[in-house]
């Protein structure tokens, strides 16, 4: 049985590491360790969508997840609960960000939730063909950045990471630009309308 220490981790890592640790048993058991309600119920609800049997035990702040899984025991969303499955994988997913923050309201929370978003993209199984930024959001592109790491990543998976020019040049930063290329409107026009999916956090 293999066991996975997540305590201290900020989410999304605790799934993650459930993720990557389910993908390197084909059956077995992982007991994973977390800290907060909130890593307690996201492994257990990604491991529960992925076929495994979930069971959990502790009080806050110590909690257990059991999490077992079975040779074959992956289904589809659709075989599980009769909704509409993805996407299929070769569909044309596209990001946009065009702000520094994720969401409105709290910026050091919105700060958080960015570096959240993004750094689950760039370890997903299924990565988009492209991230578009502009407005503010070339920000997160430039020397710096917090989520050069991240997006670096996303660029060596051959993610075709596009940066607005006039936004770079509107906050003086383009000569500090670290990942991706310098665009235009009409690129990012024909990237967009181009999607068959387009995810804006």
């Amino acid at each position: 049985m293999k066991e996975l220490n997540c305590r201290g981790l900020a989410c999304p890592q605790p799934v993650l590491n459930t993720k990557q640790a389910l993908e390197e048993i084909d059956a077995g058991r992982i007991k994973v360790l977390v800290d907060n309600e909130a890593a307690r119920d996201n492994v257990r609800r990604f491991a529960t969508s992925q076929g495994c049997e979930v069971s959990v035990t502790g009080e806050d702040p110590d909690y257990t997840v059991m999490v077992t899984k079975k040779a074959g025991a992956v289904e589809s969303r659709t075989e599980r609960t009769g909704e509409v499955a993805p996407a299929p994988s070769d569909a044309r997913l596209v990001v946009k960000i065009s702000n520094r923050f994720m969401g409105t309201g709290d910026e050091e929370l919105g700060r958080i939730l960015i570096k959240a978003f993004i750094k689950t993209v760039s370890e997903a199984t299924r990565k988009p063909q492209a991230m578009v930024f502009y407005n503010s959001g070339v920000h997160l592109a430039v020397e710096g950045s917090e989520h050069l790491e991240a997006l670096k990543a996303l660029h060596d998976a051959e993610v075709d990471v596009l940066v607005c020019g006039t936004c770079l040049d509107f906050f003086g930063l383009k000569e500090r630009l670290m990942v991706g290329r310098v665009s235009n409107m009409f690129e990012i026009i024909e990237t967009l309308s181009g999607a068959d999916r387009i995810v804006s956090p």
